[in-house]
């Protein structure tokens, strides 16, 4: 079954059907008690958005001795959170070197650590909290397109073994081994990252929060934000209302209209995966061994995974600003040329979600207003940046200062914005890159770096 329009906009908000979740993740999953806001309820902190974002900025600051309200307009999970590829990564969206740069040796250093951190607490939450979510931090695979790619990961390993981190670059054979298939030059392999079930940890994460006395308002859509008193705001739902000394939104690419001025902080970008149905056991055995996930080198989605029952998750091209239509023959295409072995494989299901890309690809926080703060930005990286970038606002209402803090703060005209016309811009640069990725491909193997298909044919039979 191919989920074909699963997001629609109301009142100029994206909203996702709850019903295109991706069912390989739902499954098996306990659904977590929550109730409608009604009448008038008092809050420190007031939460717009139970995605991972939002509902770590909960529990923090609900542990840090705050009474903390959370309302979210659908379900638990049911936006971006609970949708993702399903990839824990330690990294920024661009190299370490590129946000030193950019945010001096003071705040880049704090960025490019907390990133570099986001696996270990994501794990650690997850064990602390006993969140079941096919958690597995086995590491990770970039694998090389092309000989650049490969010197480019050289490059990214020196980096970190600089840091007394370990993080291996695997030759030829070392990262087919890995694979269990493909023709790759080479890759980084990194040990911090890892897997799991988005929507079960997010829903676990919701768990946690409510045990720790945070309200969770489902079913409650944020209608506007408004001043209560000298010291406190007014959060109008749907059918009720919050007051609280602080509000945090963090509703990412779903809803950016709620503070004032934050709207061209980002532009929702639509992903789409594909999953199949589950493969025969003597046959996952042989693929990516110890539960790691694959990416590449080159310019368009390259994602594959293993759930744990067997099925393959691959990330796809699709529309970029639509849910339909995403291409699935590129799952196809991607997993012949990885697992030739495997035969023709079975998609069962495919989905979408909507990510908050940044002008510079760098997540921030923007106080909007005295005591209104939104976060925003994670271009992709929500699974481990997320519940950081929720954390920090938890710091926030609790009286920490911006130098304490691993995101930066800026106020709603400052920072990068994207342009009148960013879809165009956007759509563009996506031509752009899916036509480099093809002159990349055509140059390595015009000189010989990387073997064609019939190449790999030839050093096939000729092995056996």
């Amino acid at each position: 079954m191919f989920l074909e329009k699963e997001s629609v906009v109301r009142d100029g908000l994206l909203h996702d059907n709850e019903t295109s979740l991706p069912q390989v993740y739902t499954a098996g999953v306990d659904d977590l008690p929550t109730r409608v806001l009604t009448g008038c309820e008092r809050a420190d902190v007031a939460v717009v958005g139970a995605g991972l974002t939002g509902l770590s900025a909960a529990l923090h600051a609900a542990r840090l001795g705050m009474k903390v309200a959370v309302v979210e307009a659908n379900g638990i999970g049911t936006g971006a959170s609970g949708r993702s590829f399903g990839q824990v990564v330690p990294y920024l969206k661009h190299e370490p070197g590129h946000a030193l740069k950019l945010f001096g040796e003071t705040l880049g250093e704090r960025l490019v650590t907390a990133a570099a951190s986001g696996p270990d607490f994501v794990f650690e939450l997850i064990k602390t909290y006993q969140i079941a979510c096919e958690a597995v931090q086995g590491g990770l695979i970039f694998a090389a397109h092309s000989s650049e790619g490969l010197e480019r990961l050289k490059q990214r390993a020196a980096f970190w073994r600089k840091r007394g981190l370990t993080v291996d670059i695997l030759d030829r054979d070392e990262t087919s081994q890995a694979i269990g298939g493909g023709d790759y030059p080479g890759a980084l392999l990194d040990h911090r990252g890892g897997t799991l079930n988005s929507f079960a940890f997010t829903v676990g994460l919701a768990r946690a929060a409510a045990a720790n006395g945070v309200d969770l308002f489902c079913r409650s859509p944020a209608k506007a934000i408004r001043r209560h008193d000298a010291s406190s705001w007014e959060l109008k739902t749907g059918s009720g209302t919050l007051i609280a000394d602080k509000i945090l939104v963090c509703t990412n690419a779903y809803r950016n209209d709620l503070a004032p001025g934050v709207g061209a902080h980002v532009l929702p970008i639509r992903v789409h995966q594909v999953a199949s149905e589950p493969l025969r056991a003597e046959i996952t055995s042989t693929i990516l061994p110890g539960g790691r996930a694959l990416t590449d080198t080159r310019r368009l989605p390259s994602g594959v995974r293993l759930t744990r029952d067997g099925r393959l998750v691959v990330t796809i091209e699709g529309p970029l600003f639509s849910s339909g239509g995403g291409n699935i023959e590129h799952a196809s295409a991607r997993i012949a040329g990885l697992f030739p072995h495997l035969g023709r494989v079975t998609w069962q299901s495919s989905w979408s979600g909507w990510i908050d890309m940044a002008p510079d690809q760098y997540p921030r926080i923007i106080e909007a207003a005295p005591g209104i703060m939104v976060g925003l930005g994670l271009s992709g990286r929500g699974l481990a940046l997320g519940p950081l970038l929720g954390r920090d606002l938890a710091r926030l209402c609790a009286g920490a200062h911006y130098r304490e803090l691993a995101f930066p703060v800026v106020g709603p005209q400052d920072g990068p914005r994207w342009p009148m016309g960013a879809k165009a811009i956007a759509g563009a640069a996506a031509l752009q890159r899916r036509w480099m990725d093809r002159v990349d491909l055509w140059n390595e193997r015009r000189w010989g770096r990387i073997p064609s298909a019939s190449q790999r044919e030839i050093h096939r039979h000729a092995a056996n």
